[in-house]
Order: C-alpha cells, then sequence, then structure tokens
C-alpha cells in the first residue's frame, strides 16, 4: 500500500505529463496504488476511452470542456441503479480538466471540479481506489483544509524554484515569505487591506511567466514596512497597500527566486476565501506545509478545542467564569473583573503553532465582550497580544503562531464592533505576542516570560511525549541538564517530563500555577519514585485529568492514553479530579492521580503482603537462539533422532502464551549433558551457542557461561508440579489480566514471571480486577499496553491476610475461571478468549464472580468507581509498608 506522500507525489507526476483518454484512468489507478492485476484486466476495456471497476471505479474521458457535463450524466445514472452495484468513485477528464464524486453515504459533498493542475490538492478523493480511507473534515473546517492544500502547493513552486535554498538561513527565509503571503491573503479577503488589493496588484504588476514577481513582492513587503510620512512617491501596485508594522515585515531575509508556476499558484491561493480560516486549527494545519507525509491528514493533526479546553478551564477559565458571574451587573466589581484580564499572561513553553494561546487568547476576549455588554459602556480591548508568550524550537512553527494570534485578534475585533458597535483599527499590527524560537530546555524560562508581581501568569501547553528508547542525542543532553543533580535515574523518564521540572522551578520562582498533557506513563510504574518526590518538594497537584484517549480525526488513529496535570505552591483549596465525565473535590491528589494518599510504591525485594509467595524472572537463555526450536524444526528433530523427546521441553513466553504459538527448548540437566551432545544435531546447536557466548561483544556473564552451552544463561528455578505463569506484557483492551497454570514440564522463558509451584488461589489473586488495577497504576508500559514487574506489581500488591478459608474460597474462583475457558475456548488461544469484544459470557461472568470476592476481602466498602478501588489500595499500601518497617525496627532492637 503506498503511504499519502507517495500518492500526492504521483498525482504530481500525472498531472505534468497526463496521458490521453482512457489510459488517463488506469493511469490514476495506478497513482493511487490500485492493484496491477486490476489495472491489466482493464487495459482492452480502457482503449475506447471509458471503463468500470466493478464497485470502486467508473472513468469517461470526454471531449475538451465536456466532463463536467458526463460527471452529472454518470451521477443520474448511478443514483438511479442498485446501491449494492455502485462504484465509489466516479471520474471524467477532459485533458485539461476533472471532475470526480464519491458516492459514498458518509461524504455528503458537492462533486469536485478542478484542472489538473489541482489533481493532488484533491487526491484524496481518490484515496480508497488504493485502500486507504479518505478523511473528510467538518463543514467549518473545510476551508482550513482547502486553504492548506492550496498553499502547500504554493510553497513547494516556490522550494521547487529555488534547488539552492539548502542551509538552516534559506529555510527561514522561505518560512518568513511564507507567513508574509498568508498575511496578505488573509487581509486581502477580510478587509485590512483594500477589496482584493494584493491579488489585484499582483496580477496587474507581474507577466504570466512569473517575471517581475519577486521584485514586486520585494518592494510590496518594504512598502507595508514603511511608515506613510517616510514612503517615497509611489506609483507602483503595491502603493495602495497599508503600513503594517508589527514586525512581520522588518526581517531582512533573501527574496526567493519565483516563476511562473509560483505566480498561477499564488493567484490560485487568492481565489480563496480566506475569511473562513480558523485561526486555532490553521497554524498547526500549517505545519503540514513542509512535512509531505502529512499531508493525507492535513486537519487531523492539531490539539482540538474540546481538549485544549480540559486544561485552560480548571487552571485559569473557570475561576474567571465565576468572578464575572459573582460580578454581576455591578460596575465596580465588572471593573475591577475587565482589569484582570487586562494583567494576565498565558505562558505556553511548547507552544507549537500556538493552539493553547490563540484559545486562550479567544476565550479571554470572549469574557471582556460579556463584561462590556453588562456594563453598557463598550471600549477598545484591554487583552494585549504581548500577555502571550511561547517558546518552540521550530521556525515555522514560530511565524504560524504569530500569524494565528493576529488572524485570531482580527476576527475578535471584528466580532466586537458586531456585537458592541466598537469598531478597532487593526493596523498597524501589534506585536504578535512573546514567541521565542529556541529549544525549551536550554531557554531560561524566566528571560521568556519574565517574573512579575503585578501580573498573573499561568504556564500550560503541550509538550512532545517520547520515551527514552527513542530520544535523539539532542533529547539526551536536554534531560542530562535539566535532570542530572535531581534525578538519579532520568534515564527512565519520559522526555515530556522535562517541561514538568523546569515548570516546577519556574513556579517556585514565581508562583505561577501550570498545567501539561502528558503521557500517563509519568503517573505510573517506576517514573513515579524517581520523577514525583523532585516534582512534589514544595509543590501540590491542584488539579488532574485521569487517563483518557488524546486522539485527533485521523482514520484508524487509536490516540495516545494521556493525562493532564495542573500542579502549583501548596494552598488550602479543594484539588480536583476529573474522571472521565466525572469530577471530585478532594483534599489531595497524589502522583498516581488518586485522591486521598500521596503514597509513592517503590520496589520491593519480596512480597509486602504476608500471604504471598516469591514470584521469579523466568528463564532466559542468551543462546543465540540456538537452544529454541519452532515446531517444524522440534519434528524434524524428533524424526532424526526420537531419543531427543527427553530433552525437549514447551517453552512459554508471552507471545506464546497468549497466541497459541508453539516453541520449544532444549532442557538439558547438567548431569545429562554427555548423553545429549551425543545426539549430532544437539551437539552442533551445543557448539553454536559457545561461539556466540564468546564473542567478542558479549557480556562478561555470556562468555563466563561459555562452556555451559547445553542450558539456559540465567535459570531461576524449576518447578516440581507446576507453574503460575504471568505474561510480561499485556493489552491495554483487556479488564483482566490472562495468566496461567502449566504443568513443571513447561518452561518459561524472560518474557514471563512465574510462581514456581505457587499455591492456585494466587492464580486467582492474579486475575482479579483489582491486580489489575494494580498493574495500570503502578507497573509499567510498552507502548500502550501494561507491562508487569514482579518487584513493583507483585511484590508490593496490598493484600489483606487471608485465612485458609478465604484462600480456599478464591482457589474455587480459580478452577471456576479455568472450566469457563475449557468449555468456551477450544481452538481459542488465551488472548482471543480475552478479546473484549468476543470475551465469552461464561468467563466474563466467572471474573465478574472473582471480583467480587476480592473486593469483600479488600475491606468490604463498596467502591463508586476504578479511582475509589485505587485509591483505596494505595491507602493499604501506605499502612503495609509502615507497618512492615516498624516490624523491622522492632526486631533490630530485639536483636540488638
Amino acid at each position: 500500500m503506498l503511504t499519502p506522500g507517495e500518492i500526492y507525489s504521483n498525482l504530481d507526476n500525472l498531472a505534468a505529463h497526463p496521458p490521453q483518454g482512457g489510459e488517463f484512468g488506469l493511469a490514476l489507478m495506478e497513482a493511487v496504488g490500485a492493484p496491477r492485476s486490476t489495472i491489466t484486466k482493464l487495459r482492452d476495456t480502457a482503449k475506447a476511452g471509458a471503463f468500470t471497476w466493478t464497485r470502486m471505479l467508473r472513468f469517461e474521458a470526454t471531449e475538451l470542456g465536456g466532463a463536467d457535463a458526463a460527471l452529472d450524466r454518470m451521477r443520474a445514472e448511478v443514483e438511479a441503479s442498485s446501491k449494492g452495484r455502485r462504484p465509489r468513485v466516479l471520474l471524467t477528464c477532459d485533458g485539461e480538466r476533472i471532475a470526480a464524486y464519491d458516492t459514498s453515504p458518509r461524504f455528503d459533498e458537492e462533486p469536485l471540479r478542478v484542472g489538473l493542475d489541482m489533481l493532488s490538492l484533491e487526491g484524496d478523493i481518490f484515496f480508497p481506489l488504493g485502500g486507504h480511507e479518505r478523511y473528510v473534515p467538518q463543514k467549518e473546517r473545510l476551508a482550513d483544509v482547502r486553504a492548506t492544500r492550496f498553499i502547500s502547493r504554493f510553497h513547494d513552486a516556490v522550494r521547487d524554484a529555488n534547488p539552492n535554498w539548502t542551509t538552516e538561513a534559506d529555510r527561514h527565509a522561505l518560512n518568513i515569505f511564507m507567513a508574509r503571503m498568508l498575511f496578505c491573503l488573509f487581509s486581502d479577503d477580510v478587509g485590512i487591506f483594500g477589496k482584493d488589493a494584493f491579488e489585484i496588484a499582483v496580477r496587474q504588476s507581474t507577466s504570466v511567466d512569473g517575471a517581475g514577481l519577486a521584485e514586486f513582492l520585494e518592494g510590496a513587503f518594504r512598502h507595508m514596512d514603511t511608515k506613510p510620512d517616510k514612503r517615497p512617491p509611489e506609483t507602483r501596485g503595491w502603493s495602495k497597500l497599508p503600513y503594517v508594522n508589527g514586525s512581520l515585515f522588518e526581517e531582512d531575509v533573501p527574496m526567493p527566486g519565483l516563476d511562473g508556476r509560483c505566480r498561477k499558484l499564488l493567484l490560485d491561493c487568492a481565489g480563496l476565501n480566506w475569511k473562513l480560516i480558523n485561526p486555532d486549527i490553521f497554524g498547526s494545519m500549517l505545519q503540514a506545509v513542509v512535512d509531505v507525509e502529512k499531508r493525507g491528514d492535513l486537519g487531523m493533526h492539531y490539539t482540538s478545542p474540546a481538549n485544549i479546553m480540559k486544561v485552560l478551564e480548571p487552571i485559569l477559565l473557570d475561576s474567571l467564569h465565576a468572578e464575572l458571574e459573582r460580578a454581576g451587573s455591578n460596575k465596580v466589581r465588572l471593573g475591577a473583573f475587565l482589569h484582570r484580564l487586562g494583567r494576565i499572561r498565558v505562558f505556553d513553553p511548547a507552544c507549537g503553532s500556538g493552539n493553547f494561546l490563540i484559545l486562550a487568547y479567544k476565550e479571554m476576549r470572549g469574557l471582556e465582550v460579556e463584561a462590556m455588554r453588562r456594563l453598557a459602556a463598550p471600549r477598545l480591548s484591554g487583552i494585549a497580544l504581548e500577555q502571550f508568550f511561547g517558546i518552540e524550537i521550530d521556525d515555522f512553527a514560530c511565524q504560524a503562531a504569530r500569524l494565528g494570534l493576529w488572524i485570531a485578534k482580527y476576527q475578535c475585533d471584528l466580532q466586537l464592533e458586531l456585537d458592541l458597535g466598537q469598531r478597532t483599527d487593526f493596523l498597524p499590527l501589534q506585536k504578535a505576542g512573546v514567541i521565542i524560537k529556541g529549544n525549551a530546555a536550554e531557554v531560561d524560562w524566566l528571560e521568556a516570560c519574565p517574573p512579575d508581581t503585578a501580573v498573573e501568569t499561568i504556564v500550560v501547553g503541550n509538550p512532545q511525549f517520547r520515551g527514552s528508547s527513542y530520544w535523539s542525542p539532542q533529547q539526551k543532553a536536554d534531560m542530562a541538564r535539566v535532570f542530572k543533580g535531581r534525578v538519579k535515574n532520568f534515564g527512565n523518564l519520559d522526555y515530556v517530563t522535562l517541561w514538568f521540572a523546569k515548570a516546577r522551578d519556574y513556579t517556585l520562582e514565581t508562583g505561577a500555577p501550570f498545567a501539561f498533557v502528558s503521557t500517563n506513563s509519568i503517573v505510573q510504574g517506576v517514573q513515579v519514585p524517581e520523577l514525583w518526590p523532585h516534582l512534589l518538594d514544595g509543590m501540590e497537584i491542584r488539579f488532574a485529568h485521569r487517563s483518557f484517549k488524546w486522539s485527533n480525526l485521523a482514520v484508524n488513529n487509536p490516540g495516545v492514553t494521556c493525562v493532564i496535570v495542573g500542579m502549583g505552591l501548596p494552598s488550602g483549596a479543594p484539588k480536583r479530579l476529573f474522571d472521565g465525565e466525572t469530577v471530585r473535590d478532594v483534599e489531595v491528589i497524589g502522583p498516581y492521580l488518586a485522591p486521598g494518599t500521596t503514597a509513592i510504591v517503590a520496589k520491593a525485594s519480596k512480597p509486602i503482603a504476608t500471604d504471598l509467595e516469591p514470584m521469579v524472572f523466568g528463564n532466559k537463555p542468551t543462546d543465540g537462539g540456538n537452544l529454541i526450536l519452532d515446531r517444524s524444526e522440534r519434528d524434524a528433530l524428533l524424526e532424526a533422532h526420537p531419543e531427543a523427546a527427553r530433552f525437549i521441553r514447551r517453552l512459554y513466553g508471552s507471545q506464546e502464551l497468549m497466541k497459541g504459538i508453539e516453541r520449544y527448548c532444549l532442557w538439558v540437566g547438567d548431569d545429562e549433558v554427555e548423553e545429549a551432545k551425543a545426539i549430532p544435531e544437539l551437539a552442533r546447536r551445543f557448539e553454536a551457542v559457545t561461539r556466540d557466548r564468546s564473542k567478542e561483544k558479549a557480556s562478561a556473564i555470556s562468555k563466563a557461561f561459555a562452556d555451559r552451552p547445553h542450558r539456559f544463561l540465567q535459570r531461576p528455578g524449576a518447578a516440581i508440579s507446576h507453574t503460575i505463569m504471568v505474561p510480561a506484557i499485556t493489552s491495554e483492551n483487556r479488564g483482566w489480566l490472562p495468566v496461567a497454570v502449566m504443568d513443571h514440564e513447561n518452561i518459561i522463558n524472560n518474557k514471563i514471571y512465574g510462581l514456581f509451584d505457587g499455591s492456585i488461589w494466587q492464580a486467582a489473586v492474579l486475575s482479579s480486577r483489582m491486580h489489575r488495577l494494580w498493574l495500570e497504576t503502578v507497573g509499567g508500559r510498552l507502548k500502550e499496553d501494561p507491562s508487569y514487574s514482579n518487584q513493583l506489581v507483585w511484590n508490593t500488591f496490598p493484600l489483606p491476610p487471608l485465612s485458609e478459608r478465604r484462600k480456599a474460597e478464591v482457589e474455587e474462583h480459580w478452577w471456576a475461571i479455568d472450566e469457563a475457558r475449557k468449555e468456551a475456548g477450544f481452538g481459542c488461544s488465551l488472548g482471543e478468549l480475552y478479546a473484549p469484544a468476543t470475551m465469552p459470557d461464561a468467563l466474563r461472568r466467572a471474573h465478574g464472580e472473582l471480583d467480587e470476592t476480592m473486593e469483600t476481602i479488600f475491606g468490604s466498602r463498596r467502591y463508586r468507581s476504578d479511582a475509589d478501588r485505587i485509591e483505596h489500595m494505595l491507602q493499604l499500601y501506605s499502612r503495609m509498608v509502615a507497618g512492615n518497617a516498624d516490624m523491622a525496627k522492632n526486631n533490630e532492637t530485639v536483636n540488638a
């Protein structure tokens, strides 16, 4: 399947060299990745100028000027036919233009009618022919998507016209140029310039081949940066353009070379209605301009306003709404409210294209208008763009953020005039916020947004997520710069924690609260004991959103599981904990985002619960694959050497356990080596293990075991009767942790934890919802999936003491689960049995009954939610750890 970037590139090439007649339709199919066998079958039919690919495409070549009428006729014919036989896409081409229509009822849109030069810009309508489902934005975003497509094409034309622009300085100059062009296009439509003044000037002052375009634009930019009283007399086309200021045209950068294609595409852009763009969305979409691979998802890679509001409301907007409500119609209070709005600063140290800043600005302006309405005294806005600060490492994103703020200001000023009749002069521009280009890890935040006791500052944002396994060398240096000397094992942290640490420092200096979006990994597993003692030193969590999906609108995009954490200096005010659609006021929120406790779970060398038995990591082969066999290798070995059967065992790792994959291993006792080596294939494999463990790059422990190639490198133990198997990784979608009990003949590798000959009731404990929640809370993550740890999950599980009667009751639940699996699971893997959508009812019921018993064991309290369960377990954990510490202390005293 072709990527969106490859499809757009192919469509560009097709538009540049379009074949005639039916060959165009076949070429388009090839460009989007349709099956080659289908194209071959249709080739003879296509020679007549028309063909149909059943239920996918109907194509017809027409005479010049006939594409639109042919499409209308095809639509009428298709709509009169059976729905089950309708082609997905209708397409006509007259050699210069195409007309196309998507017949899917999901898309209620007008037919596409464009010139061939616009083929790739609108190419997503053909995506289904290559196996991709297409994305069509909501109607309120159509203008943003189309504008970004057009401006992307213009950007590419300018880039292609300047092949020698390859340095960072060149890219910066191109970014500045694009920001200026976008401002001109927007201003031309909304009335900042005279109606179409810029478009008319370009059209009249430059030739079709692009001659003079660069010179004209350079003069226009210089003209708009010069105050009227300092301008020389001008008769050129730019003479009607106003003085802009605002630093937009101030920086002296080279003008790119421009050709006829650039001119044509610029005028195509000017033909759009730029009034309709949304600055909070458009800024992010512009970032796709410079990345061809992202263009298939234009309009989908932005932080949605609904998610941004999850940050802005509890840290700022809720208090503003409450203050406005208390003010009522009291003029003194309303005046104080307006004064406060003018003294609020919003600082986003990972601002990207400015989504958080733009939405905060628009929300504050909306509150300001309401206060003015109540006062019945409209006035100029007291909220300045200079109140909005940002740090962003990407140059183009900085330009997009500034442009977005200007557009937001214009739209808010226009709304003020429409609502209250208060006209505002948009030009000359204000400074578009204080956006600093730089690395947030290196920039001094106190310089980026200096302390000021006379104002109210909040820090917000959605910093970059990246686990330590994916850090670039620069990011490794960033983490060391921020955490060295503060957090011992900062290599375990997510890159996003850098912003939390720097925000803590900023808050301690300024008192400004902060709130960031983060992957939920920072409130789970090993990151909590590493990070949170530092973050909570002198700070508190004021509000938090527990785990939720932070997804965009892309097709098949599962999203990232995120949390939002808001922190500040300690206060006596209630803390707010959001969990889905519910919110609770609580006294304290801990680092696991559970109410009522600040407990931090640390690794333990043995279970803190008195009844739990030791769990060990499975056997680690370190054998170069020579002690492992798949089903066919095992069968071949046994066919040649039946006597090898005594040395072959079934091997289980997480994948083998969950998916039913058959894998085997050689399991030879120290007293059986000579007998095993008598079998040639085993001797060969042992020699290969020795070579592998003896390599120069092998670890010291591997080299030490090179003379014992018959055995796994690490063998923590062996079962006499049975092994309780616990997968190291399990899907985040499963409601319970699937464990298994196997007889001692089955071997576990280092992708599974095991309780050798463990009491069976513990298999039920592991299978309970309470234990699953504990895993999700204190365990780690591999991507989005919970990662098990004996020291961090099992050894810390706060299971209350059980009587023998209780243990027997819990064990009965395990056998009920086992029976339900056997009854429903013939031919099914363990993973299939626990798939949420198809989990057998009897198995689900057996787990539910176990969960009822387990909740009784944990204290006979009625839990309202998973947050309530986690809160209770963390409280029990704190008491157990404290009790064990007291016991150890008493023992030391007695022994002394």
